[in-house]
């Protein structure tokens, strides 16, 4: 049988002392490489002999379906969590809300996280404390609701609608309940507005935000406003410039006696009664008549309201048969119910209310299992990423065990050497070698820096590689989920024997949730490390240290190292072997022979003394690389001649 002879080459370099330096960090380099390669490759393979791509691919289709099935409750029960802290409201009035907003979905089709936003935003428009009172939010949300149906289903327009109407006229919330019937009532009486006038919805509101508190402060009702709103979009005052138009009409004529004295004087000479047309106990429209001895007087009309108002001002002298017949048109109506009636009876309509149903179906399910199919987002999109990338890490571990090879390695190190030669031409010499080589080699080499520094965050992952990791981005992440359930695989298994299916999945979002858990806990260590931060930081690492070993998260490393920090004892591992220099002397000499009598491994080290050569080695900086090759010639062959010698020595003893 023959031996299998390992050479190891040790370079010893007497005739320079940098170049002694060099070489033996040369040594230690590609030996760290080396192990740390082999380790990446055997992890890899560990991977690949448990089939994870096919797991991975598994995990990610049920998690999609969990996902679907999760995402309405999770939408309504964060907007559930922002309600409670925008009101304070918690406990069964919360839940009642809760159940007003899934009621609202299926009632007029929609999901019921925005008919919680509805409530927010009513909320914050008017008073957090009608969240005290469910039953008026409720009131008021199917008012947004019902009007939102009128406004291309924008349920925030519809809101900022009604609210806007509510502010511009000081509607009191003390009552909710009261507040919450004048609402509705407000929003019928805009909708019948629009549909007998030719301002929507939208313009209302504008008109209103300039001319609301106006008429409010003038005693004119809110349906006589939206009926003089209509009358002057007629006349091309629209939207915000209607309301404009208002609100200086109404202040000019709410003056009164207090109009400067030539003023009064001709309005009085034309037949105007003044008091009459600043009197706030009067209709709007029996206020406007005391005007109309003067509609056909544009002086005097001009010199009243001013150029700018003159023309909205003889729009509602001249309007004021409008005015008072859409008055009466748009109150006490349910005109915006019957309209959205209508509107929701359309096949759209309808396929939105039975998706509706199904929502909440699923939002039952969500709640019955505690939020737990929350998670199912977090693991399907981290599944997906690692199941997509697989391929490529599954081409990385053969390109690692290419790297790995004795041929490959003993390359590296005679180009390594070659360039350490090289270094003596200086900085400029070293510039153009570099630039001389070919483009592939250098992708070669970015490639390879970066898998060493994955490799090492690997072999130091329950240290600090893990953190680092974190830092590289999508690339990092992965090898951290990979090394995750790696490492926790077995409780993954167990989970779904012991605990079933639902067990098995909260696991994994566990293991999961690891992924950002243990890099963080490593990069606040580090930061503690820092003079005068560690009281700030370590309370946060304590915590984080705390929920990892409570859910079952530490790795076995870490496990160890708390067992070696408290001097327990770390239990024997099934089948270990102890090594070590454990060997006596004649122990040690007996095995050695043992093994070179059998055909066993040995070593053979053969010193090889590199002296005078380079002293008497020329290399013009001129021409470096003919330099480089013609001193790695000569190593080169004298390394051949050393290794022979060293293989017949080895083959004779």
């Amino acid at each position: 049988m023959t031996s299998d002879i390992l050479y190891n080459l040790i370079f010893k370099a007497s005739g320079d002392a940098k170049i002694q330096a060099m070489v033996e960090k040369m040594h230690a380099t590609v030996d760290k490489t080396e192990a740390a390669i082999n380790s990446v490759g055997k992890s890899l393979k560990k991977l690949n002999s448990i089939s994870l791509d096919a797991t991975l691919n598994n995990i990610n289709r049920v998690a999609s379906g969990f996902q679907s099935v999760a995402k309405p409750g999770l939408n309504l029960s964060t907007n559930m969590y922002d309600l409670q802290a925008i009101t304070g409201v918690a406990g069964s009035k919360l839940k009642e809300i809760e159940g007003y907003a899934r009621k609202s979905a299926k009632t007029f089709g929609g999901d019921a996280s925005q008919a919680v936003e509805s409530y927010k935003l009513i909320l914050s428009q008017l008073t957090p404390e009608i969240a005290k009172q469910p039953k008026a939010l409720q009131a008021m949300g199917n008012s947004v609701s019902t009007a939102s149906k009128l406004m291309g289903n924008n349920a925030v327009a519809a809101t900022e609608l009604l609210t806007t109407a509510m502010n511009q006229y000081q509607v009191s919330t003390d009552d909710p309940i009261q507040a919450s019937k004048t609402m509705a009532s407000m929003m019928n009486v805009m909708a019948a507005g629009a549909k007998e006038g030719s301002a929507e919805l939208p313009q209302i509101k504008q008109a209103l935000e300039n001319a609301g508190m106006a008429a409010k402060g003038a005693n004119v009702s809110f349906e006589e406003t939206n009926a003089a709103i209509q009358v002057l979009d007629k006349a091309g005052k629209k939207g915000a410039e209607g309301g404009i138009a208002l609100r200086n009409a109404l202040s000019i004529m709410g003056q009164g006696r207090f109009l400067p004295k030539d003023t009064q004087t001709a309005l009085k000479a034309a037949g105007v009664d003044i008091a009459a047309m600043g009197n706030n106990s009067l209709p709007l429209s029996a206020r406007l008549k005391a005007l109309t001895p003067v509609l056909n007087d544009g002086a005097l009309l001009s010199k009243l309201f001013g150029m700018e108002n003159q023309n909205a001002a003889r729009a509602l002298i001249s309007g004021i048969p409008e005015v008072e017949r859409m008055t009466k048109a748009i109150t006490g109506t349910n005109t915006a119910y019957e309209q959205a009636a209508t509107v929701m009876q359309s096949p759209e309509e309808k396929n939105k209310r039975l998706q509706a149903q199904v929502d909440d179906f699923k939002i039952s399910l969500f709640n019955a299992t505690g939020g737990l199919m929350g998670y199912m987002g977090v693991i399907g999109d981290t599944t997906k990423t690692v199941t997509d990338l697989w391929p490529a890490l599954q081409f990385g571990g053969k390109v690692l065990g290419t790297l790995t090879s004795t041929t490959k390695m003993y390359e590296l190190g005679m180009k390594a050497g070659s360039i350490a030669a090289s270094l003596m031409s200086g900085a400029q010499a070293i510039l153009n070698t570099i630039m001389s080589m070919n483009p592939i080699a250098l992708i070669v080499i970015a490639i390879a820096a970066m898998v060493a520094i994955v490799t090492v965050c690997i072999n130091k992952w329950d240290e600090w590689g893990a953190g680092l990791l974190m830092l590289l981005g999508p690339i990092g992440w992965v090898v951290n989920a990979v090394m995750s359930i790696k490492e926790h695989w077995d409780s993954i298994v167990n989970a779904f024997k012991s605990d079933g299916i639902i067990g098995g999945i909260k696991r994994i979002g566990m293991v999961l949730l690891d992924v950002v858990l243990k890099p963080t806990q490593q990069l606040l260590e580090l930061l503690a490390k820092i003079p005068g931060m560690g009281k700030y930081i370590n309370p946060a690492i304590d915590s984080i240290k705390a929920y990892r070993e409570k859910n079952d998260l530490l790795s076995q490393g870490e496990k160890d190292k708390n067992n070696a920090q408290t001097g327990i004892a770390a239990p024997a591992q099934p089948g270990a072997v102890a090594t070590g220099t454990g060997k006596t002397g004649k122990q040690a000499v007996a095995t050695k022979n043992e093994a070179i009598v059998t055909g066993g491994t040995k070593n053979t080290i053969v010193h090889v003394h590199i002296g005078k050569q380079v002293e008497t080695l020329k290399i013009e900086a001129a021409n470096i690389t003919e330099g480089a090759k013609k001193m790695r010639d000569i190593i080169v062959d004298e390394l051949t001649r050393a290794v022979a010698m060293g293989a017949a020595l080895g083959g004779n003893s």
